[in-house]
């Protein structure tokens, strides 16, 4: 019989649910949020929506796309507040 090692995002409490309820809803047995049961089979296939049997330069060139953005240029990283305020330290 294996488990599946659940964790409620409301309380924080962590428990295992039998596999037989993978990709399935349940109620967190401490607060009775409703949680979804992950299913480890699909989470591996859909883990950041990325192909796991792609070759090393497909995965690359992957990449690259996502990086450029839909216009076609590389997307800036977003500056923090403080950082706009006070400068980046070098």
């Amino acid at each position: 019989m294996s488990v599946i090692h659940v964790k409620c995002m409301q309380c924080g409490k962590e428990f295992n649910v039998k596999a037989e309820f993978a990709g399935k809803k349940g109620k967190c047995p401490v607060c009775g949020k409703v949680i979804n049961i992950p299913d480890p089979a699909m989470q591996k296939k859909m883990a950041l929506g990325v192909n796991t049997d792609l070759k090393e330069d497909e995965r690359k060139s992957v990449a690259r796309e996502v990086a450029m953005g839909p216009q076609g240029y590389m997307v800036k990283p977003k500056v923090g507040f403080f950082a706009r305020l006070f400068g980046r330290k070098k």
